[in-house]
């Protein structure tokens, strides 16, 4: 017997409704008076693309109720706590910004918060709610801090408390967001005994329960500190004065993935952080971030993934030997590429792991019976790191000859070469001596080759509307405007030849601006970008149909 199709009701008054919410698609409506009341009512606070759901393998995590296209906001959200982070230069405890030292009387030292000492930018900043209950409760105990001005740069461990404390405060002052906070995942049995949880024992707790008087017991602390070091998302503001750390309790809700479908940014003094599709996400599927590094190879992000979030990535990508086909962290297999190699091969055998998610297997070469231990790929790319982190990047001189260096161990997309040649795109075109006008001929070509890899190789890794696709398309299409330019003025081609290359440019341009849009600080500049492009457009139509004839 076929079973009634069940009809919808209206969320307002439970009669037969056929008007869906258009964006959540979970609820309906009779008529659009009865739409907007119910959004008035509390469905904009509920109406969201997304769910969060449980299960044993996976705990708490982030599904789409629908279709989500690519480039749109799935969530935007308010920091439920914000703070410095363990270790740091001196920062405003109001507002964040890395304090910079002033002269009183004869000495250099911060201002100072004139009930509890703290250095911060000035009286308007000691009075920030942000600080406080924390003030006051620092005050209450005659607590004064004893941070001075010493060096540029000097960290201070003191700041460990400031965060953990924040939220601790909130107990009685925002009791809901406290147990939201107290609810994320903590890992803190896998840090409780390691050096640092060690010297948070003897000093956040002893600053909480001795110092301050506050009725928290060491697990409790230890967790909140945990807590924090699980689930903080690293917030910088875009001129790079302020850098703080924050828990956003739904946004916690994505489980990571080393190739995710969001990228996230942060609006506004306040910090709300927008979560936005990268990719088409189809309905049912995994809301997805990512906690490390996009251009890290699998040794380097599954070890940082263990360290800092305390759990082994499983990925598509983590158990690809050849990470998607891009080989980023592979190397060539020095029997098949030595002296008494096939000079007639056209193929570069490379040494791939025989199992990702076991740093110490062996790494085997794809074609022969080469081999070498786990350790020694491990010890090789870290050795090869420091080496990177040493060059001086104030030119491309040194970059280049790293490239050239491991051009015969290390293909063009193993992840330290493209991390080189991400460093000189940035140079080539934007760097005193090296800017576009600057460039000679075979520097722009180099810079355009460059921008043609890389987006490649985003296109298997980090695709769509990401962050490294747009700034790498606006670095693309600025140098080949360039080039169109010099082309046309030395006659290497013709007006229409020109515009049909500014139109290419366009195009380009057109999709880094669809990307990164969405980030407040570019809006203008983008902008900027396509007006002057649009002009030399219409330019260059007047030049070819001014007689009606095109050189």
């Amino acid at each position: 017997m076929d079973q009634k199709r069940e009809i919808p009701t209206c969320e307002v008054c439970q009669q037969p409704a056929n008007q869906t919410c258009g964006g959540c698609k979970l609820v309906y409506y009779c008529t659009k008076a009865h739409q907007k009341l119910g959004w008035r009512e509390g469905h904009k606070f509920k109406c969201c693309a997304f769910k969060v759901q449980v299960s044993d393998k996976i705990g708490r995590h982030m599904i789409a109720t629908r279709d989500i296209k690519a480039g749109e906001m799935i969530l935007k959200e308010k920091p439920a706590v914000i703070g410095p982070r363990i270790s740091c230069a001196p920062h405003c405890l109001g507002c964040g910004k890395k304090l910079e030292p002033m002269k009183i009387e004869d000495k250099y030292d911060y201002y100072k918060c004139s009930m509890c000492n703290w250095p911060m930018c000035g009286p308007k900043c000691e009075k920030a709610d942000v600080h406080k209950p924390e003030c006051k409760t620092m005050s209450d105990r005659k607590y004064k801090c004893t941070i001075k001005y010493e060096k540029p740069d000097k960290n201070e461990a003191a700041y460990c408390v400031i965060s953990p404390l924040r939220v601790l405060l909130m107990k009685t002052t925002n009791p809901p967001q406290y147990e939201n906070i107290l609810s994320l995942e903590s890992h803190l049995e896998d840090r409780k005994d390691t050096p640092l949880y060690l010297v948070l024992k003897a000093n956040l707790v002893t600053f909480i329960v001795q110092v301050l008087g506050m009725p928290f017991d060491e697990e409790t602390i230890l967790k909140v500190a945990s807590i924090f070091d699980t689930n903080a998302f690293d917030v910088r503001s875009v001129d790079g004065t302020k850098r703080s750390r924050a828990i956003y309790v739904t946004a916690s809700m994505m489980n990571h993935n080393c190739k995710a479908n969001t990228r996230h940014i942060f609006i506004g003094d306040d910090y709300i952080m927008a979560v936005i599709a990268t990719v088409p996400i189809a309905k049912g599927e995994l809301i997805t971030t990512t906690y490390t590094q996009s251009l890290w190879g699998t040794l380097d992000r599954r070890r940082h993934l263990k360290n800092n979030k305390c759990f082994d990535c499983e990925c598509e990508r983590c158990t690809d030997p050849t990470e998607l086909g891009t080989y980023l962290g592979s190397i060539y297999c020095s029997m098949c590429n030595g002296p008494f190699s096939n000079p007639e091969s056209t193929k570069r055998p490379m040494l791939i792991s025989t199992n990702p998610l076991d740093e110490g297997a062996l790494w085997k070469c794809e074609v022969c019976n080469h081999f070498i231990h786990g350790r020694q790929m491990v010890w090789g790319n870290n050795a090869l790191s420091q080496d990177l982190n040493k060059l001086n990047k104030n030119g491309p001189k040194e970059f280049e000859e790293f490239i050239e260096r491991y051009s015969n161990t290390m293909h063009p997309s193993n992840h330290l070469i493209v991390q080189a040649k991400l460093a000189l795109i940035q140079i080539y075109g934007n760097y005193k001596g090296y800017t576009l006008s600057e460039l000679p001929d075979h520097l722009l070509t180099r810079k355009i080759d460059l921008c043609h890899e890389l987006l490649e190789l985003a296109d298997k890794l980090d695709p769509g509307f990401t962050r490294f696709r747009g700034t790498l398309l606006l670095d693309l299409q600025a140098a080949m405007t360039m080039q169109t330019k010099r082309d046309f003025e030395n006659g290497k081609i013709t007006k229409a030849g020109a515009q049909d290359q500014l139109m290419e440019s366009m195009v380009l341009l057109q999709e880094a601006t669809n990307i990164l849009r969405v980030e407040p600080h570019m809006r203008d500049a983008l902008e900027a970008k396509i007006q002057d492009l649009s002009s030399q457009l219409e330019l260059g139509e007047e030049l070819t149909n001014g007689n009606g004839v095109s050189e």
